[in-house]
């Protein structure tokens, strides 16, 4: 097994368990102590756990927010982020929506839809599309973040990887113009990067709080993005700066 492969799974397994040993992984990856010891090592540079005696526990990020409360925060703007961005799906298309709650309202628009296949690794975008007769739903699978609920871990990203979608509806804490687009989850950053490898399209969905602000982990640079979809109450200087990046940036109007 390569290093690389074995770091995701150590990680995959440290979201669903929160703490391992080195014997546990040692025994599961049949790899000598000092391997394992190195491997933590790496892990908690990167961020994702924290290095105890005979093991880790996982590093909870500071600035995840429950689910419930940033559902309630920005509900117009996203609303109207969401009306936006409806227009751009097509009836027969293949989209991957990421988890957030402004791609959750994206999901509430789209019942009805003829032929349309969903990807998603969002337990609110299956709760919300399931049983809908028009719309194949395909869920990535993978550890689940109680903090987002949300699929992610080596599991969710292998799935992701079978498949090309048309567009890419995709999430991201904070935006800063110059530096790119963040997440202040750690662990979701790998699978973000698969859905941007597996889409044709990558449409950023983002209120206008998000931006001009950095978070814990880098998603990527604004030119991996194909365009970006926000609310009308964006800062003007904000605005300037994004398209100075030449970036396609689309601002829905709020309360229509």
């Amino acid at each position: 097994m390569l290093a690389a492969e074995r770091y995701a799974r150590i990680a995959d397994l440290i979201v669903r368990k929160n703490a391992v040993t080195v014997a546990e992984l040692c025994k599961r990856f049949s790899v000598s102590d000092m391997t394992v010891r190195r491997d933590l090592q790496k892990l908690e540079q990167d961020g994702v756990l924290v290095r105890t005696h005979g093991g880790a526990v996982v590093r909870a990020p500071e600035q995840d927010a429950a689910y419930g409360i940033r559902e309630q925060a920005q509900r117009e703007e996203k609303a109207a982020i969401a009306r936006l961005a409806v227009t751009l799906i097509r009836d027969s298309e293949t989209i991957i929506l990421d988890a957030g709650t402004t791609t959750a309202s994206l999901a509430r628009l789209l019942h009805g839809r003829s032929g349309l296949t969903v990807i998603t690794n969002s337990l609110y975008v299956l709760r919300e599309l399931g049983g809908d007769a028009n719309v194949t739903l395909i869920a990535t699978g993978g550890a689940v973040r109680d903090s987002t609920f949300s699929f992610c871990g080596f599991w969710a990203e292998e799935m992701l990887s079978r498949f090309h979608a048309d567009r890419l509806f995709l999430a991201a804490t904070a935006i800063d113009p110059e530096l790119g687009l963040f997440n202040s989850n750690v662990y979701e950053i790998g699978i973000k990067q698969q859905m941007m490898r597996s889409a044709r399209q990558v449409i950023l969905l983002a209120d206008h709080t998000k931006f001009g602000k950095q978070s814990t982990a880098k998603i990527a640079d604004l030119g991996a993005i194909s365009s970006v979809i926000t609310d009308e109450r964006i800062a003007p200087d904000i605005v300037n700066a994004l398209l100075a990046h030449s970036v396609d940036l689309q601002l829905a109007p709020i309360g229509t």
